[in-house]
């Protein structure tokens, strides 16, 4: 069960200062957390201009900012040029970014992202430091399940995988993006292009597909160009590698759409179909 986003490193090359790329990041975040993506997968293209290859690192950089809790940001993130105005990034509010709380608020089960302050302490964002004494990073988050509060309170190392809600995204790089299709085999892989036939005539069969994979990983362009005119040396082995390729805006009434209009509109249909099948419970499930 997943799902999975792949975006190209030109995903910012339509924007002109930090400021806007700050922006457009945060949009794209939200519709990440909004539609339950698992993964955020970041692949090259070769066709991020000289002047511009340092938006790719800032990409994966304030993605990374926005799924890690406010109360941790600050420990993992030292003061940077690049987080300028991070302050414009909008709150994700998944289940994994509560609110700083007290101890007493804290339950037996329930799951928390921390960071090691100091030999033996953790902040989990309870207000006070908690004791764990086996040794974790102190750059990266871990996460924490909560064995027991009482007499005190116990933590217990988790892999995400174990949370049963959604607990927003993870980043990632690949080098090559059919290779990344070649690995996912097992997903139902769907590119979304304008020159596609439309999602209403294809969206019985992908939720057939969708129903003996439960999971997708779901592919878009960058701002100028499509997934096939980023990539016209590996039209072939795209097609050998691509299940479905998809147009979620037939007929569009603008020349151009962008990419953070194109997440939210595919990803939106997407959750509409098998939402139920490839993502945990939201928010309010």
């Amino acid at each position: 069960m997943g799902l999975e986003v792949a975006i190209p490193d030109t995903s910012l090359v339509d924007c002109s200062d930090l400021r806007q790329k700050t922006v457009k990041v945060g949009s794209l975040g939200r519709a990440m957390a909004v539609f339950r993506v698992d993964v955020v997968t970041v692949y090259e293209t070769g066709r991020v201009p000289s002047s511009q290859k340092k938006d790719v690192n800032l990409l994966v950089r304030l993605l990374e900012y926005m799924d890690t809790p406010q109360y941790l940001r600050k420990k993992i993130f030292p003061i940077s040029p690049s987080l300028k105005y991070a302050g414009l990034l909008p709150p994700l509010r998944t289940l994994s970014h509560p609110l700083i709380s007290t101890p007493e608020d804290l339950t037996e089960g329930m799951y928390r992202w921390g960071i090691q302050v100091r030999d033996g302490q953790v902040d989990i964002g309870a207000e006070q430091l908690i004791a764990h004494p086996e040794p974790v990073s102190e750059r990266e988050s871990t996460l924490f399940r909560i064995a027991s509060t009482k007499p005190r309170i116990r933590l217990e190392v988790a892999n995400r995988d174990e949370v049963q809600e959604y607990w927003g995204f993870r980043v990632a790089r690949t080098s090559n993006l059919v290779e990344r299709l070649r690995e996912a085999s097992e997903s139902t892989r769907v590119v979304f292009s304008r020159k596609a036939p439309s999602y209403a005539s294809l969206e019985e069969e992908i939720k057939s597909t969708v129903g003996n994979t439960k999971s997708v990983l779901a592919v878009f362009g960058g701002p100028k160009r499509g997934v096939s005119e980023l990539l016209p040396d590996e039209k072939n082995e795209l097609k050998k590698h691509v299940d479905f390729w998809v147009n979620t805006i037939p007929d569009q009434g603008t020349e151009t759409v962008r990419l953070e209009e194109a997440i939210l509109v595919s990803l939106g249909l997407l959750n509409k179909s098998v939402g139920a099948v490839i993502a945990k419970p939201g928010f309010h499930s």
